[in-house]
């Protein structure tokens, strides 16, 4: 049975926490899903243009599914979406309050796309897992999502298994279901994949920003990545909340007068005791 969608953000983290993930339908109206859709696909060409492709990935099963990264380089809006604070109260509510943009991605499934192999976002943990997430994902929703047309399947109760799936283990997982501009949030721990789009012609786009616990390292390295002139219009604190500022010591190394970039002095300072790790987890 697929999950039930919630408006109200309560109720949608009582679901988060039961379930490993919660959908909020109506965040974004139909004429914003259209205006991002657009400059998603858009963003889909200049990437491509920049020598950066969108097919052919090693974690996806063929050729047809579409991935678009470098998101910032080429649109504000994706900077908008990935700081929203709806999104950032859910992040908040799984990960507390220091954790790291670790990447923000586009999905998007077209007929003919197999299923994403089964797995948990923050599988690189050893385990046991512990009770709480090291990492969660909040997405975009862009067009309906269906079991037609590859819609995220998920493992009910998996996140609170205390490990990934093994990676050849034969289990079903059910199809979420859910209207274009919801938002969709899952936990770090929670067992899911890419389904297959076994639709005519109906393409399915997803925006993905994974967030994780500050002191992990991210899925790109925004230092290299984002292009200079990107950098340049960020807002300082957007960049803290990419960690470019920082390593997971937060400010108490400083950079040095040499060093290529160095925080305003507003954000140049952090907890004391960050790098002992013993401050509480949502503290």
């Amino acid at each position: 049975m697929s999950i039930r969608p919630s408006r109200d953000a309560a109720d949608a983290r009582a679901t988060l926490d039961a379930e490993g993930l919660a959908v909020l339908p109506g965040v974004l109206s139909a004429d914003a899903t259209a205006d991002v859709r657009r400059r998603l696909f858009d963003a889909c060409a200049a990437s491509e243009a920049d020598g950066v492709p969108t097919r052919g990935y090693a974690f996806d099963p063929d050729h047809h599914n579409r991935r678009v990264f470098h998101l910032f380089n080429l649109d504000p809006v994706f900077v908008d979406l990935v700081q929203r604070p709806l999104a950032l109260d859910f992040v908040r509510h799984l990960l507390g309050d220091d954790f790291l943009v670790s990447n923000f991605s586009a999905n998007i499934t077209a007929p003919g796309s197999t299923r994403m192999q089964l797995h948990a976002d923050q599988g690189y943990v050893p385990p046991p897992w512990p009770e709480h997430p090291y990492a969660c994902n909040v997405a975009w929703v862009l067009d309906d999502l269906t079991e037609e047309n590859g819609g995220t399947r998920y493992v009910p109760g998996s996140h609170r298994r205390g490990h990934g799936p093994p990676a050849d283990a034969e289990i079903e997982s059910v199809a979420i279901e859910a209207p274009a501009g919801s938002l969709l949030v899952m936990d770090g721990r929670l067992w899911h994949q890419t389904g297959d789009n076994r639709s005519q012609d109906s393409e399915r786009a997803m925006l993905f920003g994974y967030y994780v616990l500050r002191w992990l390292r991210p899925q790109v390295s925004w230092n290299t990545m984002l292009w200079p002139e990107t950098v340049a219009r960020l807002d300082p604190d957007f960049l803290h909340l990419l960690g470019y500022y920082t390593g997971n010591v937060e400010f108490q190394i400083p950079h040095g007068r040499r060093a290529a970039a160095r925080p305003p002095a507003g954000l140049a300072q952090g907890p004391a005791d960050f790098a002992l790790g013993v401050r509480e987890r949502r503290g």
